[in-house]
């Protein structure tokens, strides 16, 4: 069914349904193909794509066309193209590894987990092929993009990982590291491994076993940023607070350039009363990062513990228009309103908030304080009601006072 598919695909491209098939011996598409790709070669992508379109035009079934286009519009950054010329190149040329491992790659980039795990075990099966191409190891969990490599270079250790990073986020995370400790029996010595295994154990709640990944990935790498911090951060949660200080003020000093430490580090000073050292992280963090939500909304907490009332609500709001579907922000806003005795706008926000997760007992609480400020004391009641039976602890004294005895 899915050569059926291709072929259909093939004879509805304009142009291409009257190609005959003893055309594909034509020398016309050569010219194209062999300009387009030293074109490519050259990085002249735009031009590049347009030769290679040309050969395909005279010879709709000239597979390495296919290839080439593929990498053309991955470097134009059209995925979903390059994804269909892959898939195009491998029903006409099949089993091809560097065809294939470039449609995994898309697949991977483009997050669709499921159809890139499913390419990686088929590559898994197929004997790496001679290869020109270069390609960028990835981390996920790590430094990102690091050390290249060809086809021909790459043990099943990479292949493995990419199983692991493509079940981690599919939360099969038992299988992610069943394939992880295969990459590791591959390659021992790949600090980044490790650092993988360790995400999964602390998805599975084994915090021990997550500890000794990180401390094994830094014995192999002692510069492991993301290491580090992963560690740091399990020290904060249990184990002692000056380790994992140490840790994010080494993490600092090798790499000043590199957002996460700064922020991990502002939450440990922020939660100490060490208000003004938390600002300073979070600014750097922010400066470094300016994208990242999260960054804004702790600022905007230190903010209000500042008494930077413009400042937090700046921030605040910002986080929001980074992710307006984080219920946190938008509770943490509508906070800092009533806390300014701005009732009405607290409850639009605690409403947004109540939106994005129905079972958000503190929103409902909080939001029942705000109608109490303003008379709404039937609404609040039915708010107390509704936080109560989500679990949230709500004091005998507040729902005798609004709701009276019951």
């Amino acid at each position: 069914m899915v050569r059926i598919a291709i072929w259909l695909l093939l004879l509805s491209i304009p142009g291409l349904a009257q190609v005959p098939i003893n055309q594909k011996e034509s020398s016309g598409y050569m010219y194209y193909y062999e300009k387009g790709e030293r074109l490519l070669s050259e990085r002249k992508y735009d031009e590049a794509l347009v030769n290679i379109n040309e050969a395909l035009n005279i010879n709709a079934l000239h597979p390495d066309s296919y290839y080439t286009r593929g990498a053309i519009k991955e470097k134009l950054n059209d995925k979903e193209g390059a994804l269909r010329d892959y898939t195009i190149y491998l029903e006409l040329n099949p089993d091809q590894f560097d065809a294939l491992f470039r449609k995994a790659l898309v697949n991977f980039d483009l997050k669709r987990w499921p159809q890139a795990n499913a390419d990686f075990k088929q590559l898994i099966n197929l004997p790496a092929g001679e290869t020109t191409s270069i390609y960028f190891r990835q981390g996920q969990f790590a430094e990102g993009a690091n050390q290249v490599f060809t086809s021909q270079g790459m043990n099943k250790a990479h292949l493995f990982n990419y199983l692991g990073l493509t079940a981690f986020e599919m939360k099969e995370y038992v299988i992610a590291l069943i394939h992880f400790d295969s990459a590791i029996s591959h390659n021992p010595d790949a600090s980044n491994y490790y650092v993988n295994t360790g995400r999964c154990h602390e998805a599975l709640e084994q915090f021990d076993k997550a500890k000794t990944d990180y401390q094994t990935a830094l014995t192999i790498n002692p510069d492991h940023q993301l290491a580090q911090h992963n560690l740091s951060i399990l020290n904060r949660k249990y184990g002692t607070i000056e380790e994992a200080s140490q840790l994010l003020d080494d993490v600092i000093s090798k790499n000043p350039d590199l957002p996460f430490p700064y922020a991990e580090r502002a939450y440990h000073q922020m939660n100490n009363g060490e208000l003004d050292k938390a600002l300073a992280d979070y600014n750097k963090a922010i400066e470094l990062s300016p994208d990242v939500a999260g960054y804004w909304l702790s600022r905007g907490m230190v903010n209000e513990k500042l008494n930077n009332w413009k400042g937090a609500y700046r921030d605040y709001s910002q986080s929001i228009v980074l992710n307006e579907k984080d219920e946190k922000a938008w509770l943490a806003r509508a906070n800092f309103l009533f806390n300014q005795g701005d009732y009405n706008e607290a409850i639009k926000d605690y409403d947004v908030a109540i939106v994005l997760y129905a079972s958000y007992g503190t929103a409902y609480y909080n939001r029942a304080l705000a109608k109490n400020k303003l008379g709404m004391n039937t609404k609040a009641c039915a708010d107390l009601k509704l936080a109560h039976a989500l679990a949230f602890e709500v004091p005998a004294k507040v729902m005798n006072s609004i709701c009276g005895v019951q």
